[in-house]
């Protein structure tokens, strides 16, 4: 947890894991990041952790099933499917951000995918270095 900035972690659901496990024991009492400002309710903070990474989480499942992030609450049925490289999951994701972002950000979400395939969510194709949702193994 800090007191700015993001934080970088090399695996997701160990960072998840830390989250929940130092939520559960703060509860709403300060925090004392390794560099920041004191962080006067840790609890709602680290919270707020967690809700971005399952944001982001939801948001390459979005990408990888319907191929873009706005979907319509009646859309069941996916746009198309394929397989994505975490640049392109980057590129549909993170759309508002300076293209000279996009290569950190694929970090995070190669972190989502790898959780999701650990989850037995996701597959990869070593070959191409493309992703896609299990049940869309076929597109590989």
């Amino acid at each position: 947890m800090l007191g700015h900035g993001t934080s970088v972690f090399e695996d997701l659901k160990t960072y998840l894991s830390s989250l929940h496990r130092m939520r559960d024991r703060v509860a709403s009492g300060r925090g004392y990041p390794g560099h920041g400002a004191v962080i006067e309710n840790a609890g709602a903070r680290i919270t707020e952790y967690i809700k971005h990474r399952q944001q982001r989480e939801d948001e390459v499942l979005r990408v990888l099933r319907y191929g873009k992030l706005d979907v319509a609450a009646d859309e069941s049925t996916p746009e198309h499917k394929q397989a994505w490289t975490p640049i392109e999951l980057v590129k549909r994701i993170y759309q508002d951000v300076p293209e000279s972002l996009h290569l950190p950000a694929s970090h995070g979400v190669s972190q989502v995918l790898l959780k999701l395939e650990d989850e037995g969510r996701t597959v990869h194709d070593s070959d191409s270095g493309k992703w896609s949702l299990v049940s869309e193994r076929s597109t590989l």
